[in-house]
């Protein structure tokens, strides 16, 4: 019986290491993503108070500016990475074109903001809430990066 059970042992304990400490990274993080945007939602229909109706019009709306937002970002952040492996070569009618690309992609992120889009949103949980919404998000990540400085502090030696 010792000896089924040893085998067993060491059977799982080398499909662990196969996997790697964290399994695959890309699942790890996109776990971790969708865990932080589930912790969010939860977060953030508390402090609204947002009734089953409200939140099945809210949500939606909030997550297609936030969606768009975060493509307009992405964007930015490849152009960004294009325009700095050319920078040493670049001409200067170059550079001012991504410059001007990069300004055309703030105002797009700043017009995408939920904040500037406010009609939409104070229809559906008032003008009231709406602020409410802008303090939760903040208080949100202030709590996020309270939570991942405390848990780095702790994984250093």
């Amino acid at each position: 019986m010792k000896k089924y059970i040893l085998i067993i042992a060491v059977l799982i304990s080398t499909i662990g290491m196969a996997q790697g400490p964290e399994g695959d990274r890309d699942d790890h993080r996109r776990m971790n993503k969708e865990k932080i945007e589930a912790l969010a939602v939860a977060y953030i229909t508390e402090q609204l108070e947002l009734t089953p109706d409200e939140a099945s019009k809210f949500w939606p709306v909030f997550n297609k500016l936030r969606e768009k937002r975060h493509d307009l970002e992405r964007k930015k952040k490849a152009l960004i990475r294009e325009m700095e492996a050319k920078i040493d070569t670049m001409s200067n009618s170059e550079a001012t074109n991504y410059v001007s690309k990069i300004t055309d992609l703030d105002n797009q992120i700043h017009a995408s903001s939920y904040e500037q889009n406010n009609a939409e949103i104070v229809k559906i949980i008032g003008a009231k809430r709406f602020l409410k919404l802008m303090k939760a998000e903040m208080d949100f990540r202030k709590k996020m990066l309270k939570e991942y400085k405390e848990r780095r502090g702790r994984d250093r030696p």
